[in-house]
């Protein structure tokens, strides 16, 4: 059997695509940190499946940031039938149904703050868009992958919810010396990032935006994903 080659984490493009800055949504108490050991579920896409290292996660973009925030606050597809069959029992047309809605709470907005950070970090971001290092993670997790029914390895699986997939990727990179990955953002394709614990944080700006505020960037993903937004 031939191992596969060596993986490249030097292959990365220039953090943000030179963009000054990256967004995140974090507690008001301390948006640029780390989130404490107790809070942390581990099941975001490229957290630790050993629960070694946290992760922060931040986007180029104002919006990609509030879209991957809120994203998961949308009905799921089980609600959305349901809801459909039930005006479909009311003699509701098609045409005129409706679609339930998420909220975004008041505490929510209180407790969260968008902010501008700057990347510090030990060791390189390590680019999953690049064609020749998804090879490579194909080659080195064909066991994974193939368990999972994968044909081949594309974007969409880095971006897909398996996280069992994604976590693995993480851990194998942070095992090589990444400090963390850039990525495409699995609902705009725009630039995003995760930092590793250890190895890369976010130094402080003063650019900080209250979700208590009527952000524009807020009121059009809430638009987008029909969530209603709690004064």
């Amino acid at each position: 059997m031939i191992d596969p080659p060596p993986l490249a984490i030097s292959a990365s493009r220039p953090l943000a695509t030179r963009l000054e800055f990256v967004w995140r949504v974090g507690h008001v108490d301390g948006p640029f940190g780390y989130p404490p050991r107790a809070v942390c579920s581990w099941n975001s896409r490229f957290d630790d499946p050993q629960h070694q290292y946290r992760t922060i996660y931040a986007a180029d973009h104002r919006l990609t940031c509030l879209r991957e925030v809120l994203a998961p606050l949308r009905p799921n597809l089980k609600a959305r039938a349901e809801f459909a069959e039930l005006q479909h029992a009311q003699g509701i047309a098609a045409g005129h149904r409706l679609s339930p809605a998420g909220e975004v709470t008041r505490v929510w907005r209180q407790n969260n703050v968008l902010v501008a950070g700057r990347v510090a970090r030990s060791g390189h971001l390590v680019d999953l868009r690049e064609r020749r290092l998804m090879e490579q993670l194909a080659s080195a997790h064909a066991l994974l992958l193939a368990a999972h029914d994968l044909l081949q390895l594309d974007v969409s699986e880095i971006t897909s919810s398996d996280r069992e997939i994604t976590q693995n990727f993480s851990r194998d990179l942070y095992d090589k010396g990444a400090s963390g990955l850039r990525f495409a953002s699995a609902l705009d394709t725009l630039g995003c990032v995760v930092l590793f614990e250890g190895r890369a944080r976010l130094r402080p700006t003063p650019v900080q935006t209250p979700l208590t505020n009527a952000v524009p960037e807020l009121l059009q993903v809430c638009s987008e994903f029909s969530l209603v937004l709690r004064q």
